[in-house]
């Protein structure tokens, strides 16, 4: 009896281990089902591959002295980069900051190597060079440039008009202390005219040029003045024979004001004419007529 029971528990305990054994290992996943076969004639579709870049080159490794990777290794210096070459803007700049700090022949040199000159600027400081430099004859050269450049820009025109109260030469005159003039006074004008065009008669020069004077008021309205009306054609008339070229000249004009003029603010308008080119030019010179003083 007793060993009945021993067999039976010994049968219990293996069934156990048993079923504790096949709880510890997990099944395996389930199996995909296999994809059906192909049609006959029929390619399995290709999956495109992923684009990639090129890969880039690497750089080469610097040359190093002493052995490759050890310590101490120092790497050769690499080659400057090229200069870059300045531009005709950079060596004008150049140029002006030589020239303003005195440094005349690196100023010229600057200058010199430009390969555009079509900056207005380029003149101007190649004269202040040359003067420096004491090249006087080219100097003069492209002063002589420029006058005649504005003299075609310009034209003719009245270059200065002034109130004086003496006149002794071209541009040496004392200017009027004030613009007042009393009734039946002189107004004293220096004119000096620019620009004007000489005709040629053989081997002379012909300066032809006309006047005009006129009175206005504070409001702009002509005044008469009889004695200015009445000049004679020498008064109102150049025409100089030279003997050679000019671009300098002056004329001077004593214009009397009547005795019974008003006192008041007054304009005086003087046009010039230049006959051989037949331009015009007028300029206004502003005078103050004084009170007339009373009889004691």
């Amino acid at each position: 009896m007793r060993g009945a029971r021993l067999h039976i528990l010994a049968t219990v305990l293996s069934l156990v281990s048993a079923c504790a054994g096949r709880a510890a290992v997990p099944e395996p996943p389930p199996r995909p089902p296999d994809p059906p076969p192909l049609e006959e004639g029929r390619q399995e579709p290709q999956v495109p591959a992923v684009y990639r870049f090129p890969p880039a080159e690497a750089p080469a490794e610097p040359q190093v002295k002493g052995a490759p990777g050890g310590a101490g290794a120092v790497p050769a210096a690499a080659d400057p980069p090229p200069k870059r070459e300045e531009g005709d803007d950079e060596k004008l700049r150049t140029a002006l900051l030589q020239a303003a700090a005195g440094k005349l022949e690196e100023a010229e040199k600057a200058l010199s190597s430009l390969r555009v000159r079509s900056n207005r600027i380029i003149p101007y400081l190649e004269l202040y060079l040359r003067r420096e430099l004491g090249e006087q004859k080219e100097a003069g050269r492209l002063l002589g440039q420029f006058v005649e450049e504005e003299r075609r820009v310009t034209g003719f025109a009245i270059g200065r008009a002034e109130l004086c109260s003496r006149i002794h030469r071209f541009r040496e005159f004392v200017p009027a202390e004030s613009d007042r003039v009393k009734p039946g006074g002189t107004v004293l004008l220096y004119v000096e005219p620019r620009n004007f065009v000489l005709s040629r008669n053989q081997d002379r020069y012909i300066l032809h040029l006309r006047y005009e004077w006129k009175l206005f008021d504070d409001r702009s309205v002509e005044v008469p003045v009889p004695a200015w009306e009445k000049a004679s054609p020498g008064d109102r008339e150049d025409r100089i024979s030279l003997n050679g070229p000019v671009e300098e000249f002056y004329q001077s004009f004593k214009l009397p004001l009547p005795a019974a003029l008003a006192a008041g603010h007054y304009r005086v308008k003087v046009t010039v004419t230049d006959v051989s080119s037949g331009k015009s030019d007028r300029v206004y010179v502003p005078i103050f007529v004084t009170g007339a003083e009373k009889e004691r």
